[in-house]
């Protein structure tokens, strides 16, 4: 009887709910419900940063473009002015006094703008119209009524009845000694330049009309127009009354100046 109830005990131990059995399974189970959790929580937090990371970005939409407004037309140049034709030259010969066909009751004095008469206009040699010192086939005009060249009325030192006269020849002075070329200076070389300038009737140098003539040298030349630009004369005189006249001066450089 013994020996049974000892064999009994051993089969109650071996089977499938025994105490171990149950232990071990109730280990798997808290494993398992624990792993499911950790990887649902772990779902869960990437979803979270998946929708942390998308940037909504608002596309705006595009417009049509407006058309862009005309531009103004540019006004059209104004055509070019036509260049000034230089009076046709007068034949040689002589002008021709007309008289009037009546006598005036008044003689005007005469003006000192007006244009000045020579004599030499008036030989009666040569063909009516014409001047001394006209031009083989120019045109026969009255030299009153032509258009007068800007320079013409300018007059020649014979034809003045006073010569002008410089007045400060030493402000000449001091600027040809500014303006002398040092090479030429350090180098002792002299020299002279003829000048060709129209003085005005109130005594100053027309610089539009500066000419050289003949020079020594020409680094003498652009020194010397500069110079003569401040000079001063005492009027020309035709008639007691103040004139414009051609003056042609030799400049002289000289290194101890």
């Amino acid at each position: 009887m013994f020996n049974k109830l000892v064999a009994s005990e051993g089969r109650r131990n071996t089977g499938f709910w025994s105490p171990k059995n149950m232990v071990i399974s109730g280990v798997l189970h808290v494993v398992l419900v624990g792993g499911l959790l950790a990887a649902g929580v772990e779902a869960e937090q990437r979803r979270q940063k998946s929708e942390e990371l998308v940037d909504f970005v608002e596309i705006e939409e595009e417009k049509p473009q407006e058309p862009e407004p005309e531009k103004p037309k540019e006004p059209e140049p104004p055509p070019p002015e036509p260049e000034p034709q230089a009076a046709p030259p007068v034949v040689k010969g002589t002008q021709m006094l007309v008289p009037p066909q009546e006598p005036p009751p008044v003689i005007a004095p005469p003006s000192a703008n007006e244009q000045a008469v020579k004599a030499e206009d008036f030989s009666g040699q040569g063909a009516e119209g014409g001047v001394a010192k006209g031009v083989a086939g120019g045109v026969a005009q009255s030299t009153v009524q032509r258009e007068t060249p800007p320079d013409e009325g300018t007059y020649e030192l014979s034809a003045v009845e006073e010569l002008p006269r410089p007045t400060n020849t030493s402000d000449l002075t001091r600027q040809l000694a500014r303006n002398y070329p040092p090479l030429l200076r350090d180098a002792g070389v002299t020299g002279t330049v003829h000048v060709r300038m129209g003085v005005q009737p109130d005594g100053r140098v027309d610089e539009s009309s500066i000419q050289i003539t003949n020079s020594t040298h020409e680094q003498f030349n652009d020194p010397t127009i500069r110079a003569v630009r401040v000079l001063r004369f005492r009027p020309a005189k035709v008639n007691g009354r103040p004139v414009p006249v051609w003056v042609d001066l030799p400049i002289q450089w000289t290194v101890g100046r």
